[in-house]
């Protein structure tokens, strides 16, 4: 019985994982976005947006942490991984989805 919560807990860890990256991700090419147009309604979007990716970062560490907690009671090998992973992955969102955002734009020739 304890193996099947624990399954569980493990599948929707991370899907809110999943979601907060993909949150992430989303709130860069937003603000790319926000750059590249430098119209008045963009730059008051510039100003939050930030603040809202370090929350969703700050979150999404918060639940890679949880997850290696979890992880962690079954295999003491696993510990931090998803944690490192956090860190790559949300450190380089910004990177990642501006130039998804320029790729985008291009291919589909918003930019």
């Amino acid at each position: 019985m304890a193996g099947i919560n624990l399954d569980e807990t493990k599948i929707l860890l991370r899907q809110v994982w999943a979601f907060m990256l993909m949150g992430l991700y989303g709130i860069g090419i937003f603000q790319e976005r926000a750059v590249v147009l430098q119209a008045g309604t963009a730059q008051a979007a510039e100003s939050i947006l930030p603040d809202v990716a370090k929350v969703i970062f700050l979150g999404l560490l918060f639940i890679s942490f949880l997850i290696d907690i979890v992880e962690m009671r079954e295999n003491k090998d696993k510990a931090y991984q998803f944690l490192f992973l956090s860190l790559i992955a949300g450190g380089l969102s910004a990177t990642i989805s501006a130039a998804q955002y320029n790729v985008l734009a291009r291919v589909f020739g918003g930019g």
